[in-house]
């Protein structure tokens, strides 16, 4: 603040009153110091005027009065005051020479006056400098006044500005810290997301491990049952093929003893008949060299080949070793009877067996021709050459 703010400035200007209340107050006051300063003027004027003078003239102005002085009003530019007409000389009267006491007196008169004219030019120019003074004071404050308010105004533009940028930088900071935010739950929900498919994953890992477990332990339970199993039934199958064997070799065994037997009885029946057959053909006088040596062909109601009993005793008893058949237990009087004709070599080799008649059973036929070729070579005959062929008669009961 200046030194004419702080002259003229009053309590309400520094309690905050309003603009208009202080122009107001100041105009007033700047009215009484100007018509002082011309009522000052106008004493100091008169108190050195002559003691003659002539008449005066004093114009006094101001805006508004005394009392209620109206606001300066703003100036944009400073006006000069006009200047004021200089009076006209008043034109000396020609002389006259007779009248000089006259003319003395005029010209004291004139003097006097251009010492009154020359007081009103100077109390013109002081009220002229006052009223300048006065103007320019006004100027002052206007420009002043206008400073200030252009200053407040930017003041005010200034806070409105920064309030603007503290009000944008606190929306920004808002809108930073919602993105933040935002970004924050989003990262917090991804970080969940992915920690609950982590979790489910190691779950579906975990269940899938105990299932590949217990399908394991199902597949080793299984195929430990399996082998239990194939053991079990494999030790049955050992333990039913043993009884069975043994069941077979029981069969066979008595199969065996009654064949012996039964040999036995048929050796002896046969020894019986031989005697009977030697017997009747020594009362025959047949004195037989070989069986069947002129024909080749042995007796067909023997079991073996040749005429001689003893001879077809040895054939059966050559071929029936060979024979692997269970004979059934004989059922009526029938007794299927396979007959084969055997080809021998010189040497009593067998070289072909033909099927000449079937028994009706081709594994007891099977069984005859294999027990014939394992009777090689045959039983040599009583005449001591072998003949070409043998025809042989196997009967499944004799």
């Amino acid at each position: 603040m200046n030194l004419f703010d702080r002259f003229f400035s009053t309590d309400a200007d520094d309690d905050g009153a309003r603009p208009g209340a202080r122009d107001d107050r100041r105009g007033l006051i700047v009215s009484l110091a100007a018509h002082g300063l011309l009522i000052l003027l106008m004493v100091v004027g008169f108190s050195t005027a002559p003691d003659n003078p002539g008449p005066v003239q004093v114009e006094l102005w101001a805006q508004g009065t005394v009392a209620d002085a109206a606001a300066p009003q703003e100036q944009p530019e400073e006006q000069q005051p006009e200047p004021q007409p200089e009076p006209e000389p008043t034109p000396e009267p020609e002389p006259q020479p007779d009248d000089s006491a006259r003319l003395a007196a005029e010209q004291a008169a004139a003097q006097a006056e251009a010492a009154r004219q020359a007081q009103l030019a100077e109390a013109q120019a002081r009220a002229a400098a006052a009223a300048q003074a006065k103007a320019d004071a006004e100027i002052a404050l206007a420009k002043e006044r206008k400073a200030r308010e252009e200053m407040e105004r930017r003041l005010a533009e200034q806070a409105a500005k920064e309030k603007a940028e503290k009000e944008a930088a606190a929306q920004a900071a808002k809108e930073k810290a919602a993105q933040e935010k935002e970004k924050a739950e989003k990262a917090a929900a991804e970080k969940a997301a992915a920690d609950k498919a982590a979790a489910e994953k190691a779950a579906a890992d975990k269940a899938a491990r105990e299932q590949a477990a217990k399908e394991k332990a199902e597949k080793e339970a299984a195929a430990q049952a399996a082998r239990e199993k194939a053991e079990k039934e494999k030790a049955e199958k050992e333990k039913a093929a043993k009884a069975a064997a043994e069941k077979a070799a029981a069969e066979k065994a008595a199969a065996e003893k009654a064949a012996k037997e039964k040999a036995a009885k048929e050796k002896a029946a046969k020894e019986a008949e031989a005697k009977r057959q030697a017997l009747r053909a020594a009362m025959r006088g047949d004195a037989l060299e070989a069986a069947g040596i002129s024909s080749g062909n042995a007796d067909r109601n023997q079991r073996g080949g040749g005429g001689n009993d003893g001879y077809a005793a040895k054939v059966r008893a050559c071929v029936q070793p060979g024979v692997v058949y269970n004979v059934p237990p004989r059922n009526g009087s029938a007794n299927p009877t396979a007959s084969f004709r055997t080809r021998l070599g010189s040497n009593g080799q067998v070289q072909g067996v033909d099927l000449t008649r079937s028994s009706g059973n081709p594994r007891f036929d099977d069984a005859v021709q294999k027990g014939i070729l394992a009777c090689s070579p045959f039983p040599k005959p009583p005449g001591g050459k072998y003949p070409s062929y043998i025809d042989v008669d196997y009967r499944m009961y004799d």
